[in-house]
């Protein structure tokens, strides 16, 4: 009788297992289906904004002062954009955004600090560290000598060049601090890791 009883528990406890195993697939795949329909969401707002974007800076070609900045609106959201980024060696393409709120950072990165893009000092744009998408988890696949393109509402685009990168703590600010000799133009960009308990950066200066 023991023996029944062993052999039905474990009978038991394999279906137990089973379902569990499916339970899990079922939600593996429901979690890359919503993320993957939230990239495409986002992307379809970040795409949106670059395209009205470059109508600004054609605009822009044939003004004395270019504005710095410029108000978009799209899916009935209001952003406040300062130029693009492209990094080609990670397949990023984005709007930089002004505000740093959540709906911005959800949407593309944002600039933290720094003086207008392309100008002297060192500009500091964030973007989320999320698994999938032209997000910032990319960055830490920068290495010296890689290219970051910052392309500002004049339509000037400036290339800067990876010579500095690594892992601080939340209370670490230094990354923002503004460079010494005051002719350099720096770009850094930062991102969250470990849930938020790090942060990442790279560091890049126009030649």
């Amino acid at each position: 009788m023991g023996k029944i009883i062993n052999k039905i528990n474990k009978e038991k406890l394999l279906n137990v297992i089973i379902v569990l195993i499916v339970i899990g697939l079922y939600v593996s795949v429901g979690l890359f289906i919503y993320s993957n329909f939230r990239e495409r969401k986002r992307q379809e707002i970040a795409d949106g904004i670059i395209e009205k974007v470059d109508e600004q800076i054609l605009d822009n070609e044939n003004v004395d002062k270019p504005v710095p900045e410029v108000s978009v609106k799209y899916s009935g959201v209001n952003y406040t954009v300062l130029g693009k980024i492209r990094i080609k060696k990670i397949n990023i393409y984005q709007p930089i955004l002004k505000e740093n709120t959540k709906k911005a950072y959800d949407a593309s990165v944002v600039k933290i600090s720094g003086p207008n893009l392309n100008e002297k000092g060192n500009v500091t744009i964030g973007g989320h560290n999320f698994m999938r998408g032209n997000f910032f988890i990319k960055i830490n696949r920068l290495v010296n000598g890689d290219k970051v393109t910052i392309t500002d509402l004049s339509g000037r685009s400036i290339d800067y060049y990876v010579y500095k990168y690594g892992v601080t703590t939340v209370d670490d600010a230094s990354y923002l601090a503004q460079p010494e000799n005051q002719e350099d133009r720096i770009i850094t960009l930062v991102t969250c890791t470990k849930g938020g308990k790090e942060r990442y950066y790279v560091k890049a200066r126009a030649k």
